[in-house]
C-alpha cells in the first residue's frame, strides 16, 4: 500500500510559517508534485490559507480550518478533513501548517491513520522575539522540543549574539533536531520535506485528552475587527507603536492603503509590521485586521477605535 509522505509545520505566531510554504510552491521541488495543505487558524477568517490557496493553482487543495486549535475545539473536524484528503484527493505529499499555539504532538496523534507517514516536522521561530514568546504560551517549548528541524528566521534582525543565545535555549529543548538559520524562511525544501522523520515519531508521548486548556491557561485570545475602506499608513504605523497593541502577539489581515490601486496582505508582529502589495483581490474585497494576543477581548474597544482612527 502506498503511504503519503505528511509533514507538519509549527511554531509560534508570526514566526513565517506561512512564508515557508510559499517559498514550497514556487520552488522545484513542488513542481509537478500533488501536494494537499491543511491550514489552522485560530481566527474565524483564515488569512494564511487564503493566501496559500490562491497560490497553489493546480498543484493540491488548500484546506482551511478556522475558528478554533486542532488540540481542543477542532480536532474531531481536522481528522474528518484528513480522512477526505486522503480519500479523494490522493496527493503525493499532506503538509499541515498548526496554528501559532498549537500543541504539535496533539496534531502528530490526529495524523495516526494506515495511509499517512511522518516525513518532519518543522518548527519555524522569529529570532527576534523568542525569548520573549517563551515566556508567553507553555506552546513554544513543545513546538521545539518535537521537531525534526528548527528555522531561526528573521536572523538579519539580530545580531550574532543573539543568534547565538537563541540557537542554545533551542538546543536545551531539543539536543537532535537540525537547527537552520534563515531569512524570510530562506531554507530549501528538499532538506526539509524529506528527512523521513528522524525522531518525532519516536518521542511523542501517549494522547492526553485533559492537555487541551493551553489558550485558556495562556489568556490567548483572537479578534478580528473591519478595517476602513483606505487606511493612511503613517497613522497606520503610530497605531501600531500605540499602547493599544501592547498584548498583541500578532496582527494579518487584508487592508488597502489610500493612493493604492488593490488591497495590501497586512502583516504584524510588535514593533515590525509590513505591507505586501497584491496583484489582485484574493479576499472577496473584505477589509479586515485579525489580532492575536492576550486577553484581547478587554482592549477591543481599544483596538477598534485605534485601527478607525487610521482612515484616510
Amino acid at each position: 500500500m502506498h503511504r503519503i509522505a505528511y509533514a507538519v509545520v509549527t511554531g509560534f505566531l508570526g514566526a513565517g510559517k506561512t512564508t515557508l510554504l510559499r517559498r514550497l510552491l514556487r520552488s522545484d521541488f513542488a513542481a509537478g508534485r500533488r501536494i494537499a495543505f491543511v491550514v489552522n487558524d485560530l481566527a474565524d477568517v483564515d488569512v494564511d490559507g487564503q493566501l496559500l490557496a490562491s497560490e497553489a493553482g493546480p498543484q493540491g487543495p488548500v484546506v482551511r480550518l478556522s475558528s478554533g486549535c486542532i488540540c481542543c475545539t477542532i480536532r474531531g473536524e481536522f481528522e474528518a478533513t484528513v480522512q477526505n484528503i486522503i480519500e479523494v484527493h490522493q496527493p503525493e505529499m499532506l503538509i499541515v501548517e498548526s496554528s501559532g499555539v498549537t500543541n504539535p504532538q496533539t496534531v502528530l496523534h490526529g495524523l495516526k491513520h494506515p495511509r499517512l507517514r511522518l516525513d518532519s516536522v518543522i518548527t519555524v521561530i522569529d529570532a527576534e522575539r523568542f525569548l520573549d514568546y517563551m515566556r508567553y504560551s507553555a506552546a513554544v517549548e513543545t513546538q521545539v522540543y518535537m521537531a525534526d528541524f528548527v528555522l531561526l528566521n528573521k536572523r538579519d534582525l539580530v545580531t550574532a549574539e543573539q543568534l547565538a543565545r537563541v540557537e542554545a535555549q533551542v538546543r536545551r529543548f531539543n539536543a537532535k533536531c537540525g537547527i537552520i538559520p534563515t531569512s524570510h524562511a530562506d531554507a530549501p525544501p528538499e532538506v526539509l520535506f524529506g528527512a523521513h522523520a528522524a525522531h518525532a515519531e519516536r518521542d511523542l508521548p501517549p494522547a492526553d485528552d485533559h492537555a487541551h486548556d493551553h489558550l485558556h491557561h495562556d489568556e490567548i485570545e483572537s479578534l478580528t475587527l473591519a478595517a476602513p475602506a483606505f487606511l493612511v499608513e503613517d497613522k497606520l504605523a503610530d497605531f501600531l507603536r500605540s499602547h493599544a497593541v501592547r498584548d498583541v502577539y500578532r496582527a494579518k489581515g487584508f487592508v488597502q492603503i489610500a493612493g493604492d490601486a488593490g488591497p495590501s496582505l497586512f502583516n504584524f508582529v510588535p514593533r515590525r509590521f509590513g505591507l505586501e502589495r497584491l496583484a489582485r483581490d484574493i479576499s472577496d474585497g473584505r477589509r479586515f485586521v485579525q489580532f492575536v494576543g492576550r486577553r484581547l477581548k478587554q482592549h477591543e474597544h481599544a483596538l477598534r477605535s485605534g485601527l478607525m482612527a487610521c482612515a484616510a
